[in-house]
């Protein structure tokens, strides 16, 4: 029996990583809002991270359908909820620690805001059973200018960082920050 790779919110962007894990022949377990259109029965849990209950419970039911979390795969769009902290506590376990790759958006290399990679680090303290790895997705250059990753690039950059086992990885570039683009929806100046 594989491994077990828990993934939560691999319905969109990461739905490529989550693809890719498939095939490696763990045990793959899925939370997220429409996890279930995945066809993975019994394996994906329809939930929303901000609802403390509803995602401890489909956390604890992957577990209990799939055993300990080896592996897993976070992207939260913010960290000060309890379910990244909730997710950690369920990574490993006493004599075999399991590894939590904890996907983070580019705004963590901000360096106008310096120990945001720390804080978010933060999940994973005083848990010896969970080894914290960190992704930050980045953006690309290119003709001049840069643009965003796209998803593919995303889910392709996350299994390169999963497959290398890096404390941190950085999935196109967040150097030269000015070069950064802009964020979806705001007006270019």
């Amino acid at each position: 029996m594989g491994p077990h790779i828990l993934v939560v919110g691999g319905t969109g962007m990461l739905a490529g990583l989550v693809e890719a894990l498939a095939g490696d022949g763990g045990r793959l377990s899925l939370l997220s809002r429409r996890a279930s259109a995945h066809g993975l029965p019994g394996r994906a849990f329809d939930c929303d991270y901000h609802d403390a209950a509803a995602f401890t419970a489909a956390l604890d039911a992957a577990v209990a359908g799939q055993g300990p979390i080896d592996l897993a795969v976070a992207w939260f769009h913010s960290l000060r909820l309890a379910a990244p902290r909730r997710l950690a506590e369920r990574v490993g376990r006493e004599g075999a620690p399991g590894r939590l790759f904890q996907v983070l958006g580019s705004g963590v290399a901000d360096p106008a805001k310096p120990g945001r990679l720390r804080f978010a680090a933060a999940v994973a303290d005083g848990l010896p059973a969970c080894r914290l790895r960190q992704v930050v997705l980045g953006f690309r250059l290119a003709d001049g200018g840069a643009r965003w990753l796209t998803d593919a690039e995303i889910s392709e950059g996350v299994l390169r960082a999963v497959r290398q086992d890096l404390p941190l990885s950085v999935v196109g570039v967040v150097e030269p920050w000015a070069s950064r683009p802009p964020a979806p929806g705001a007006e270019a100046e």
